[in-house]
């Protein structure tokens, strides 16, 4: 399922707005949720670092997951921070798929470095074994 967040600032407020949508079909989405959020609490979370600004943007009905609160924060930032001004809103699209492969790419990683149980219980018994018999 792909999610699309709408993110744009007023121009004359500077007030942040957020709109959350969902793929009901392909390339057809519908909004989900919009959040707003006053300037100045906006601007202090950022000053405060990125992780206040995650706890700002979170909300009861606006929770996205670690990587996409992330991405969203990292683009609020540089939203803010332009010196130009960003025209118009900016979209981000998450593709849950895209996410889904990362993960069992990670773990298929750690399989292969990862030892096996067994492989330790065996090395403790060969360790055991050796100590009896010296001690005989």
């Amino acid at each position: 399922m792909k999610q699309k967040y709408a993110i744009s600032k007023d121009e004359k407020t500077g007030d942040l707005s957020i709109q959350e949508y969902a793929e009901l079909s392909k390339d057809m989405f519908s909004l989900v949720c919009e959040e707003s959020y006053k300037k100045d609490r906006i601007e202090k979370a950022i000053d405060e670092g990125r992780n206040a600004l995650i706890n700002t943007l979170r909300t009861p009905n606006l929770y996205p997951i670690s990587d996409y609160i992330e991405k969203i924060a990292d683009t609020i930032t540089d939203f803010y921070q332009a010196k130009g001004g960003q025209n118009g809103p900016i979209e981000l699209v998450f593709d849950d798929i895209e996410l889904f492969r990362r993960e069992e790419e990670s773990a298929s990683e750690e399989e292969e470095g990862s030892v096996k149980i067994d492989d330790l219980l065996d090395d403790d018994s060969a360790e055991e074994d050796s100590s009896k018999k010296k001690e005989e």
